[in-house]
């Protein structure tokens, strides 16, 4: 049929079929490209993020100045390791919470006590506590209880704590 049209007819055919396959081909490749956009697209940012990371990591490192200061680095470690090994359980021989918890254990109703003082000297350790009896026969149970107790050497209060009657101040010192 198309050898029966005229020169212009088939100008104007040839000109419609040129134009109707270059717009199938330029919408193959539209699609083509949006696949592709599509498809690559979360690669491209991760990756895209990723380089950004590496990038930021490295403007860090070369800003700092933790190349240069390994020697600071290393006497911190050491004074760290010295600070470590003083507080180190095994060197604690004396153990004060244990005396606290002995006291507190031989500790009876009545007697309120408000202080604990430790003091080591060259020649032993002196513990002392301090606190207010409800009367004078609270006091001297709390220091019987003190003597029974095996825990501690004589425990003697001051006769002049037992002056007043009721809310008497008392310091007791002993050694363990």
């Amino acid at each position: 049929m198309f050898k029966l049209l005229t020169e212009e007819e088939r100008y104007k055919v040839r000109h419609e079929y040129n134009m109707r396959r270059a717009i199938v081909m330029l919408s193959a490749l539209i699609m083509v490209l949006v696949v592709g956009v599509i498809g690559l697209l979360p690669s491209y940012v991760l990756s895209n993020a990723r380089q950004n990371e590496v990038l930021e990591r490295n403007r860090i490192i070369s800003t700092s100045k933790q190349h240069d200061d390994n020697s600071s680095l290393e006497a911190w470690l050491i004074e760290i390791n010295n600070e470590l090994e003083v507080s180190s359980p095994k060197l604690d021989t004396d153990r004060p919470s244990d005396f606290i918890d002995k006291v507190l254990d031989q500790k009876i109703g009545g007697v309120r006590i408000t202080e604990f003082s430790w003091i080591k000297a060259k020649d032993g350790v002196t513990l002392a506590i301090g606190g207010i009896g409800r009367d004078r026969q609270t006091l001297i149970a709390f220091e019987n209880s003190m003597n029974a107790s095996s825990h501690f050497s004589t425990v003697t209060l001051p006769i002049s704590n037992l002056a007043k009657d009721k809310d008497i101040d008392f310091h007791i010192k002993f050694s363990p």
